[in-house]
């Protein structure tokens, strides 16, 4: 348990680490206020000064990681030119992400709840930055045309997937062994150039 902080304004940062672990944990509806300020060490007073309810903290966690995924995805997928090269780029951060921040990676893509329809509308979610990819890939003529949204489905959903048989142990992680892996199943559900392909898997074996 986290240890209790002497001075309010402090107690932001163990309260923030507590409700994450809870409601990746138990799930959304599952913690309550009382819960997570027990479980940061801290009086439930203290975070109510930083936060009107767990509605709103919530909604500002979920707004604060949901930045750094995007960001992360955005800047993954601008670092590189090919679709191929684009693909695994995102998929090696997120992965990345994973393995390294497992909570944020959880809250913002695995947990199941639906702050996302509160949102503001010029929001971009990773699914967003998805479906513009594969728009781009459809354009640029590197991957078969389609309905651009259903494509991205069936990516997350193997990126997720993934994810989730690490999370529960029907595959030993870290969840970046499977960068490549992933990568060239992406590719197979684009219909992108067969080279392509080959080029991805030729590298995985190495």
């Amino acid at each position: 348990m986290l240890a209790l902080m002497s001075r309010p304004p402090k107690a932001r940062a163990p309260l923030k680490l507590a409700a994450l672990e809870l409601f990746v944990e138990q799930g959304i509806h599952g913690a309550g206020i009382r819960d997570i300020a027990k479980h940061a060490g801290c009086s439930e007073a203290a975070l109510y000064r930083h936060w009107a309810n767990k509605d709103d903290l919530v909604a500002s966690l979920f707004r604060e990681h949901l930045s750094e995924v995007t960001t992360l995805l955005d800047a993954a997928i601008a670092s590189a030119d090919t679709l191929e090269a684009k693909l695994h780029a995102a998929i090696r951060a997120c992965f990345a992400l994973y393995d390294d921040q497992p909570l944020v990676f959880r809250f913002v893509l695995l947990v199941q709840h639906d702050l996302a329809r509160h949102l503001p509308d010029d929001q971009r979610m990773p699914n967003d930055i998805v479906t513009e990819l594969v728009r781009w890939a459809i354009a640029q003529d590197v991957a078969d045309g389609g309905e651009p949204v259903v494509l991205a489905a069936a990516l997350i959903g193997v990126f997720l997937e993934t994810a989730t048989f690490v999370l529960y142990g029907r595959l030993p992680g870290p969840l970046s062994l499977y960068a490549d892996a992933v990568t060239v199943s992406a590719l197979r559900i684009l219909g992108a150039h067969q080279h392509a392909v080959k080029t991805v898997e030729t590298k995985s074996k190495r």
